[in-house]
């Protein structure tokens, strides 16, 4: 059961940045995505990487800091429901919050394989 639980977690983080392909900015968010869902991959196998969970941890942080600017300006604009919206140049804060809460989910995956020792 627990193998059944890493891929599928392996697989929801390797299909988030499957779909950063078509970002301007590719690469950061490709390598992040996939850093983090060797984690639980790793697991179905019995392995640990710690540090794949390392340099994955310094890039989640670092786009954690970059992006909570705007995840704010999101939050204080009231307009919650621009999220699941089309982008706009008018609002560019709600790139930033998607781009932020995507981080959250992968620190939250991190932190439960790594913290915790999810076996």
């Amino acid at each position: 059961m627990a193998r059944i639980v890493h891929a599928v977690v392996a697989l929801f983080v390797l299909l988030m940045g499957l779909i950063q392909f078509n970002d301007p900015d590719p690469a950061y968010w490709v390598t992040v995505y996939v850093l983090v869902a060797v984690i639980p991959a790793a697991r179905i196998f019995g392995r640990r990487l710690p540090k794949t969970s390392l340099v994955a941890a310094g890039m989640v942080l670092s786009g954690l800091l970059i992006a909570v600017p705007g995840f704010i300006d999101y939050l204080t604009s009231g307009d919650y429901a621009s999220i699941g919206g089309k982008m706009m140049a008018v609002k560019p804060y709600v790139e930033l919050a998607r781009e932020f809460l995507g981080l959250v989910i992968a620190a939250v995956v991190l932190s439960v394989y790594n913290k915790w020792g999810l076996r």
